[in-house]
Order: structure tokens, then C-alpha cells, then sequence
């Protein structure tokens, strides 16, 4: 994954700014302590494509030497989070349309099995806070309240996977996760909103009439709807 014409030129001057990296607990060794701080800021937006990666600069920030900072560069490589380019060095990767609509993909194949097979084990009151949920996000999306949208959209979709009894699809839920709000921070959009609501009610009816099959196609449809329009926004002459 290449840096946008753009963002390439600007990697050569920028620097992660002050407290973008942030040590993540429970991590074994240095090189993992360092791989979760840069994957965890790369997420979560407080990196941003083309801002170049400083070893020495990672190194004294998060209190480790070179060593295990050119391992977790190594990693994210791999991973394509970040990119390697020469005379200019470490990077962070960005993303292109196909990339954002196939992560969009993978995720309405892996939610929309991680929802059904929490439908059976929902109760009451899962329902009644999707409901209340559904009703805090109408209220965001009169005041255009983006941030807050975003934070219950996550809210409701985490109470649709929550009672699910596989733990590997609730991880790989997460792992998707990261990598989307890495593309909505990264490039933000305009929302979906109503439509993306008619979606969204129409998934609790399933629920609540405890239809795990029409969940799950509910699911995906409406994660393939949203991942074409961010990859569509993407792809205009305005990114």
C-alpha cells in the first residue's frame, strides 16, 4: 500500500506528535509493547497516512531501545499498516477504495455469523437497549453529532455480537473493527444516517422475533450498503 501523492510529500517533514503513542498493558515483551502502542495509535486515527515513524523518536517516547521498535515496524510491514520507502523510511500506510470495501466485506461475512449466533442467547433487555440505542442515535443524527453517532453505532452493533458464544469470531469482530475506525478517522465521511437506520430497525424486528437467518443477512446487506458508500466517497475526485 503506497501514501497518496499527497501524504507522501508530507511524510518527509512530519513526526507522530507528542503522547500519539501510548504503552498498551499486558503485553509479554518490549517489541510487543511498542507493536500495540503504534497498531493501537494507527487504529485509532492519532497516526495518519504518510506521517513517517521515527525510530529513535518511538524509542524515547515509549522508554525502550531501537531494537524492539524495528521489530514492531517489521510486523506492521507485514501487516500493511505501515510502509517502507526509500530515503524516506518508515510511514503509515494508507488505505484505497477496494482495500476499504473488502474490509467492509470481511466484516459483514464475519458480524453477520457472530449476530446470529448470538440471537438465541439475547434476552429482554439486549432488546430494549437496542431500542433505547436506536433512539439516541436518531437524536445524533438531528444534530449532526458525528462523534456521538459513531460511538452508538458501535454501542449497538456490540450488544447485537455480545451474547455470541465464540470467542475467535468476537476477536476477529474487534480486529475489523480496528481497521475500520482507522478508515473513518483517517478519511471521514459523510454518514449514511437514515438510511443506515431503516437498516439497523429492520435488524431488532429480526431479532426480536428471534430470526437468527434473517439477522444475519440483515447484517450483511447493510455492512456491504455502508462499506460501498465509504469506498465510493473515497474514490471521488474531492480524497
Amino acid at each position: 500500500m503506497t501514501p497518496e501523492p499527497e501524504a507522501r510529500s508530507r511524510s518527509r517533514r512530519m513526526r507522530p506528535p507528542p503522547g500519539s503513542l501510548r504503552a498498551i498493558g499486558a503485553y509479554r515483551t518490549k517489541r510487543e509493547l511498542v507493536y500495540g502502542a503504534l497498531r493501537d495509535a494507527i487504529q485509532a486515527g492519532r497516526l495518519r497516512a504518510g506521517e513517517r515513524l521515527v525510530i529513535h523518536a518511538i524509542a524515547s517516547e515509549l522508554g525502550v531501545s531501537d531494537v524492539p521498535v524495528r521489530e514492531a515496524l517489521f510486523q506492521l510491514e507485514a501487516e500493511g499498516l505501515i510502509d517502507n520507502q526509500p530515503h524516506v523510511g518508515a510511514t503509515v500506510a494508507g488505505l484505497d477504495p477496494d482495500e476499504v470495501r473488502d474490509v467492509y466485506l470481511a466484516s459483514s461475512i464475519v458480524e453477520g455469523a457472530t449476530a446470529a449466533l448470538a440471537v438465541p442467547h439475547m434476552t429482554s433487555r439486549d432488546q430494549r437497549h437496542l431500542q433505547a440505542t436506536l433512539e439516541h442515535m436518531d437524536a445524533a443524527i438531528e444534530v449532526n453529532d458525528v462523534e456521538e453517532l459513531a460511538r452508538l453505532d458501535q454501542d449497538f452493533h456490540r450488544t447485537l455480537y455480545a451474547r455470541c458464544p465464540s470467542a475467535q469470531l468476537l476477536e476477529l469482530v474487534e480486529q475489523l473493527w480496528g481497521t475500520k475506525e482507522r478508515v473513518r478517522t483517517t478519511y471521514p465521511t459523510r454518514a449514511r444516517g437514515r438510511a443506515s437506520q431503516r437498516e439497523h430497525r429492520a435488524i431488532v424486528s429480526a431479532v426480536q422475533r428471534a430470526d437468527s437467518t434473517g439477522v444475519e443477512a440483515l447484517i450483511r446487506d447493510h455492512l456491504r450498503r455502508a462499506g460501498a458508500a465509504r469506498s465510493a466517497t473515497l474514490a471521488s475526485p474531492e480524497h
